[in-house]
């Protein structure tokens, strides 16, 4: 069985793993300074702790990167690690090795406690009271034996386009404020759509209440925005979100304010709007989130700037494709209620990466 962790020992260092912390870290640091020591919500995308995905599709890509930057900023820092109160109640399955989603949110929590050294908030999003409650009450109190804060947040129907909800007390104001002391708050998550960038807003939302001032950006890998949308990097990343539903696309907005194409991805374009929203309607004209023109500013990416060579990084990620094909099969044969789209999407992304591929006369033959 294919295992998501799965890294592979590459030859050839097409990707400078170094300049990359470095880019990324000083970049985090600036953001940080252009809020003027205001509370910064940082939602971290992908992995964690060990981003495995990363360091197939560039060679040489640490996949401890991020345990290394934050280790380096725990100081002055807090962790929310947010969980999705749907799948708690459908036990979502995190792993090929069959274990629990509480079990499998255990060890990630555990796991971020060891080497980053903070004790995460556990952050339940999207919480139904009318549906099985109970369960996520048990949830809750199991995390709360083992010396855990947990904090609530409730489902607000019509998000994230219903924005007169949503800034008010029916909205984020019926959700549990989180007590924090730090200015920089990574906000992390078991897996994708667990609510991070929900809670980040409403976080901000219920600052304001109080007078904290607060804003929000993002770390980001992929997709890379300063590279082609079809580039075969996007397209694995693509491949790697098949099965809920994420496609990249230009940034639109990037492009009206800055004349400059840019990849971003669905989920975040969509968001954008509600990011200005919150931004015009609730926090300070001098706060740095109103001078966001695009969903590609509030990232903070700079893996595009480290690649050295453009054929290992497109042959290595054409590879990861079908690597994906093949964990997608697996599924689909464990679980009969799994999709066959999957496959077809697949093919067809792999199709896109070949053809970059040939069009750049690129070896695919060549061993990394």
């Amino acid at each position: 069985m294919i295992n998501s962790n799965d890294t592979i020992n590459y030859k050839k260092q097409w990707f400078d793993g170094t300049k990359y912390i470095r880019l990324q870290k000083e970049k985090i640091l600036d953001r940080i300074a252009n809020f003027g020591g205001w509370r910064l919500y940082l939602e971290i995308g992908g992995k964690f702790m060990f981003d495995a995905h990363a360091s197939r599709v560039l060679p040489w890509f640490d996949p401890e990167s991020k345990k290394n930057i934050f280790s380096s900023l725990k100081d002055q820092a807090e962790i929310l690690f947010c969980v999705n109160a749907v799948d708690i109640l459908d036990n979502r399955q995190l792993s090929n090795q069959n274990i629990d989603y509480k079990d499998y949110v255990y060890q990630m929590i555990r796991n971020i406690e060891k080497n980053i050294g903070i004790k995460p908030h556990i952050v339940i999003n999207n919480i139904d009271i009318w549906n099985m409650f109970d369960v996520i009450l048990a949830f809750e109190k199991d995390f709360q034996r083992k010396q855990y804060r947990v904090w609530e947040r409730y489902k607000i129907n019509g998000y994230p386009h219903n924005v007169d909800t949503i800034l008010s007390e029916d909205g984020f104001g019926y959700d549990d404020h989180i007590p924090l002391t730090k200015n920089l708050i990574l906000v992390t998550g078991a897996a994708s759509s667990s609510g991070k960038m929900s809670t980040c807003l409403g976080q901000i939302y219920l600052d304001h209440q109080i007078e904290v001032k607060s804003g929000y950006a993002k770390y980001e890998t992929f997709p890379i925005w300063n590279i082609p949308l079809e580039h075969p990097i996007n397209l694995a990343y693509e491949a790697a979100t098949i099965d809920i539903g994420d496609y990249n696309m230009l940034d639109a907005y990037h492009k009206k304010a800055y004349g400059q194409d840019a990849v971003n991805y669905n989920r975040d374009v969509e968001a954008f709007e509600i990011v200005m929203s919150i931004a015009k309607k609730i926090v300070n004209h001098k706060n740095y989130m109103v001078k966001y023109q695009s969903p590609t500013d509030m990232w903070i990416s700079c893996a595009g700037m480290a690649i050295t060579n453009d054929e290992i990084v497109s042959i290595a990620s054409l590879r990861e494709i079908e690597r994906r094909k093949v964990w997608y099969q697996q599924e689909i044969d464990r679980w009969s209620d799994k999709e066959w789209v999957w496959i077809k999407k697949a093919d067809e992304l792999y199709a896109k990466a070949k053809k970059y591929c040939e069009d750049k006369k690129y070896d695919m033959g060549m061993k990394l």
